[in-house]
């Protein structure tokens, strides 16, 4: 990673490796020389208000001698099948190139939009909700949290709330509260001059993260941001694609508005997330054809049966029965997180569905609510 990614460093020296286990990493050798590398950070993530495993892959680099070999590919290649064995269902990355993750089967499947306005704009408005500035991550903070991320659809799960500490050390935290119910909390710094991805680094806020569970406590952390209007020009900050922001602005003069490609998913077991879905009907059964060129385990027919909520999958390598979806892995994953409904697909011919289970599975598989927040 040094080598690849940090190059203004010059030199291997002050490598510190403790922040994860040693066996969350993957090497690939030339002799005795490691020439790229991976590793896994395992979360638990939502997906249609169910919770599975996921290991999301980080650390993924090679030396640029090394580079066009297919290291990282067999290095990834093997990750699947260590995460088949070992029951994790699915896969969750931040791309450096698309393209290339396009080829091993993952997905894009979530947005969120970056704003940066002014905070002369918020709109004040009367809550009876107060705002606490706490100095270390505690059970109010780790209470929100859980209940906030149980509102969404697609969203990856911390083992303990301060797991990624990037977002708490060293800044701000302020948590809201309804009499002494915690229903929201906010993590901000002041941006330095340096941070030029910002426009105005110096004069803006930048939200770390932000969550609430009403609209009265939305309502309280946007007070409580304009209240700084005399020491900071700017709110910066990344909020869910769903998330109405701009009626919050009296005079919406947003200095940026970006809608960012974030995660992309990789569906490992197939038949483990077909069985643990939570499906919006009751009756039904349809046979889903996967092509997956890397996990050959999904690559066949799936029959679904289901009986007052009772979920059956059958798998077999092939099958002489009418395919009612034909859909390659990655599209899969898409139509899974929600990001993609039947119908998005169908238009630019990526599946193909039989006309007469066309009404069920788009029933089946609705738009959802998605926001990957934690960056690995």
């Amino acid at each position: 990673m040094r080598y690849a990614f940090e190059t203004s460093k010059n030199t291997y020296d002050n490598i510190v490796m403790d922040k994860y286990p040693m066996d969350w990493y993957y090497g690939a050798f030339e002799k005795e020389t490691m020439v790229a590398t991976a590793g896994i950070i395992p979360f638990d993530i939502i997906m249609r208000s169910q919770d599975f495993k996921m290991h999301g892959v980080a650390w993924v680099a090679s030396k640029p001698e090394y580079r066009n070999r297919g290291t990282v590919r067999e290095i990834l290649i093997r990750m699947f099948k260590n995460m088949y064995d070992s029951n994790i269902p699915v896969s969750v990355l931040y791309p450096f190139k698309f393209s290339f993750y396009e080829m091993l089967g993952y997905k894009l499947v979530d947005e969120h939009v970056f704003y940066q306005f002014r905070i002369s704009d918020i709109i004040y408005r009367k809550t009876d909700y107060h705002m606490k500035e706490v100095v270390r991550i505690g059970d109010d903070i780790r209470n929100v949290y859980d209940k906030v991320v149980s509102k969404f659809d697609y969203i990856a799960k911390r083992p303990i709330i301060d797991y990624w500490r990037g977002h708490f050390k060293g800044n701000y935290k302020f948590i809201c509260y309804n009499g002494n119910q915690p229903v929201g909390y906010i993590i901000m710094k002041f941006s330095k001059p340096d941070e030029t991805w910002i426009k105005s680094p110096e004069k803006t806020i930048q939200i770390r993260e932000v969550f609430w569970l009403d609209q009265e406590a939305k309502q309280t952390i946007f007070n409580f941001l304009w209240n700084h209007r005399d020491q900071r020009k700017y709110i910066g900050g990344t909020f869910p694609a769903n998330e109405n922001i701009i009626d919050l602005l009296k005079t919406p003069r947003i200095v940026r508005r970006t809608i960012v490609d974030n995660s992309m998913l990789r569906i490992i077991d197939v038949k483990a997330i077909l069985e643990n879905l939570e499906y919006p009907v009751s009756d039904f059964t349809f046979t889903l054809h996967i092509n997956d060129e890397f996990c050959p385990w999904n690559n066949g027919y799936f029959t679904l049966n289901s009986k007052d909520n009772i979920i059956n999958v059958e798998f077999k390598k092939s099958s002489e029965t009418i395919i009612d979806i034909q859909i390659d892995i990655s599209y899969f994953a898409q139509l899974v997180a929600g990001f993609r409904t039947v119908n998005d697909l169908l238009e630019f011919g990526f599946i193909t569905v039989n006309k007469e289970k066309l009404e069920v599975i788009q029933k089946l598989f609705p738009k959802t609510n998605n926001y990957l927040h934690d960056f690995f």
